[in-house]
């Protein structure tokens, strides 16, 4: 049986090599291996910081039919130049391995590599052509599955530009002067609005709707498409979404250079991937997915079927300590005056590098000031830096992209809790979306979201990570947002964060 050899290579492996090992390791493999022989889905939740990719490519090498991993092009290139040449070497495994943006020749049975996006591009495909680039059936690994549903966003948008307003004026020359008033009138709507990412108002939707009635009348179904056989293919396709329900309008608007691109996507992208999962056996690996191990409400944004799931933590004897200092509530007004000398004094009392996660800009510049005018060019906001004794200022977002090429930081400061901003179309427009169904979007969308980010942001700081020196000192996160003690919701934040961290809430006299 697949899970006994797996278990037995792995282990053998693991000692000849304990540098790579990791405590889950071998139950993480027999379950990949399990969902491969019995093609059983599975959602497995690992912590940041791991050597968990063998524990799913181990499996896919022994199996002895086809298998695709959808990773990230970067993380493929990581792979073929480490684990596979080591594991097959070290095991005299002869599969064959082949980076793919479809599938190769018929009777191929080896490992393909593939990024997730490529993959989601043929299996969302309403072209045959395009769907059949990966046969059905063949078990899936995605690695990577906390950004599973901004990869299926992405290619689900459809995007137009100036190129494509232009192809649409050479389908249609006798209205060319009207289309060009229409693209006009809608950019300049757009750029007298602040803001890079917009969501559509409805006084901009009917600059389309006019548009669109003028150019191709009433010949649009929105199941069907637009029926007028001269429109280009790109329009066929979004033109009917304006009078499809749960359809996101957005643009992204470049001021410095006056350039508009409208966007579109389903709001509930859960309709558009439950299809897609019963096509094949799959195992989602991810970091950070969600508050409760059966993780719920991301199963439910991405429309997976009952699933067996796991999550593993991080073991050790020292919990990573989480300090809240007692502070006012980030919206009064005496927040922002006693943020800054606690900020000081944390940074003074831990002599390392230092991240301090805001992504609220006014405040992120107010904090880089301050912080430059006492520490000088310590502080880098939003850029990396190389110093022992750093401080990075920064957007979460840009902490959890690049978190990986920072030395661990001996304090993390996170001064408010990142729960998304209604400010961005998607969750804005997710957040109508569940109003409309009467679900409870605080709970089920923006509290995951929150826990899951925490968790994203604390990965190198946990004992065992891989990124951390056994001899290195206890890092330390301080939790400037008191709801994370005062709200009911605080405490499953700090649950999620898992049972290697010890949190108190203390007074600093500063």
């Amino acid at each position: 049986m697949i899970e006994v050899e797996v278990h037995q290579q792995l282990q053998h492996l693991l000692r000849q090599s304990p540098e790579m090992a990791w405590p889950h390791q071998l139950t993480m493999a027999r379950m990949v291996a399990r969902g491969l022989r019995l093609g059983r889905n599975a959602l497995i939740q690992v912590p940041g910081g791991t050597h968990h990719r063998l524990s799913y490519l181990l499996p896919a090498l022994m199996w002895p039919g086809s298998t695709v991993v959808c990773v990230p092009e970067a993380v493929q290139q990581d792979i073929l130049r480490e684990e596979i040449p080591w594991l097959q070497q070290a095991l005299d495994l002869h599969k064959p391995v082949r980076q793919i943006s479809r599938w190769p020749e018929r009777g191929f049975d080896g490992l393909a590599l593939v990024d997730p996006c490529v993959w989601l591009q043929a299996q969302l495909s309403p072209d045959p052509a395009q769907k059949g680039n990966f046969p059905a059936g063949i078990p899936v690994v995605i690695d990577g599955a906390e950004h599973l549903e901004s990869w299926a966003r992405q290619v689900l948008t459809t995007q137009v530009g100036a190129a494509d307003w232009l192809t649409l004026q050479m389908a249609y020359p006798h209205y060319r002067e009207r289309i060009a008033e229409a693209q006009i009138q809608l950019s300049l709507s757009l750029l007298r609005r602040p803001g890079r990412r917009l969501r559509l108002h409805q006084d901009e939707l009917g600059i389309l709707r006019w548009m669109r009635d003028l150019v191709v009348g009433p010949a649009v179904d929105s199941d069907m498409g637009c029926l007028d056989p001269g429109c280009p293919d790109l329009w066929r396709q979004i033109l009917p979404a304006l009078d499809q329900p749960h359809q996101l309008w957005s643009a992204e608007v470049l001021h410095e250079t006056g350039q508009v691109f409208v966007q579109v996507c389903p709001v509930a992208i859960e309709s558009a991937l439950r299809p897609l999962w019963t096509e094949q056996p799959f195992v989602l690996v991810g970091e950070g997915l969600d508050v409760e191990r059966e993780a719920l409400a991301y199963r439910e944004r991405l429309g997976l079927p009952p699933l067996t799931t796991l999550r593993f933590w991080q073991t050790a004897q020292d919990p990573l300590p989480v300090v809240v200092p007692r502070l006012p509530v980030p919206n009064s007004p005496h927040f922002q005056t006693q943020l800054g000398p606690v900020l000081k004094h944390l940074i003074c009392e831990h002599s390392g590098s230092a991240v301090v996660l805001v992504s609220d800009r006014p405040l992120q510049a107010q904090i880089g000031a301050d912080l430059a005018a006492e520490f000088g060019s310590r502080v880098q906001v939003n850029r990396h830096h190389q110093r022992e004794r750093g401080i990075l200022v920064g957007d979460w977002d840009y902490w959890l992209r690049h978190k990986e090429s920072f030395a661990v930081p001996q304090l993390l400061v996170m001064v408010t809790l990142p729960f998304p901003s209604t400010e961005d179309p998607d969750v804005a427009a997710r957040v109508d979306y569940m109003r409309q169904q009467g679900q409870d979007w605080f709970r089920s969308y923006l509290m995951p979201l929150a826990a899951a980010t925490m968790q994203r942001a604390i990965s190198p700081l946990r004992p065992g990570s891989t990124l951390r020196h056994s001899e290195d000192p206890m890092p330390v996160v301080a939790i400037l947002d008191n709801r994370i003690v005062t709200r009911s919701y605080g405490s499953h934040l700090l649950e999620a964060l898992g049972p290697t961290i010890r949190t108190h809430v203390e007074s600093l006299l500063v």
